[in-house]
């Protein structure tokens, strides 16, 4: 496991970035409409989705986190936050969850332990009607190599087709992809900026791919924002 002692150091990201942080549109339509839902946020930093979580109303949200300096921040704001790896918090999980946030964490994860860890989630974390939400760096997008490797720590990207796979192999069966096109949070004028200027992105992707003899897998979505917003959960 990669030691996350100095990351926010060295990352030279400080809590107060994250001080007006809002929840995105698209997480806050998939979020149980019970606000004593119990709410787990795995790798949850600075704690600003729980904060967010809190200010919606919700009374049951928790976090972990595996940054020391990350988690004595949360408890001194007084939220309820505990230093652990995901596969130490699974073994010792002693209730289950109805949403589970993943944001930006399992790229983290070594390759050969990803869908280890999405199955122990499923196992031992989720409850049978509950959801898991996971945002992960976009290897298809824009910025995809960009995002290799400007954080040291990253062990894979994900695609359309390799996330849908590692949570089917996980045991997922409901999979949706949230906010495909980046537009939740736009004003109207931008949406329609956007969507235009995307419309021109895939022509080109897909001329070029024709005149290099290059392909996409034709099953995946095609999406090229930022990161991958994903639902999943089990339909029984």
């Amino acid at each position: 496991m990669e030691d996350y002692t100095d990351y926010f150091n060295y990352r030279n990201i400080d809590a107060e970035f994250y001080s007006d942080y809002e929840l995105p549109k698209y997480l806050s339509k998939v979020l149980p409409r019970n606000k004593n839902a119990t709410i787990l946020d795995i790798g949850c930093g600075f704690g600003m989705t729980l904060s967010a979580l809190i200010k919606e109303g919700y009374k049951n949200v928790r976090g972990i986190d595996i940054s020391e300096k990350a988690v004595k921040f949360c408890n001194d704001k007084g939220l309820d936050v505990e230093k652990s790896n995901i596969l130490d918090y699974c073994d010792a999980a002693k209730e289950d969850y109805d949403f589970i946030i993943m944001s930006h964490v399992l790229e983290h994860v070594e390759k050969s332990q990803i869908i280890i860890t999405l199955k122990n989630i499923k196992m031992h974390l989720l409850n049978s009607e509950g959801n898991l939400c996971i945002m992960v760096p976009n290897a298809q997008s824009n910025t995809g190599s960009y995002w290799a490797y400007e954080d040291f720590t990253h062990s894979t990207l994900f695609t359309t087709g390799s996330i849908i796979y590692v949570l089917k192999a996980a045991g997922f069966n409901l999979i949706k992809f949230l906010d495909p096109k980046g537009i939740e949070n736009s004003a109207f004028t931008r949406r329609i900026f956007k969507e235009f200027f995307m419309s021109i992105y895939k022509f080109k992707k897909n001329f070029w791919n024709k005149i290099t003899s290059s392909s996409y897998h034709k099953p995946s979505p095609d999406i090229f924002t930022f990161d991958l917003k994903v639902l999943a959960g089990v339909k029984k």
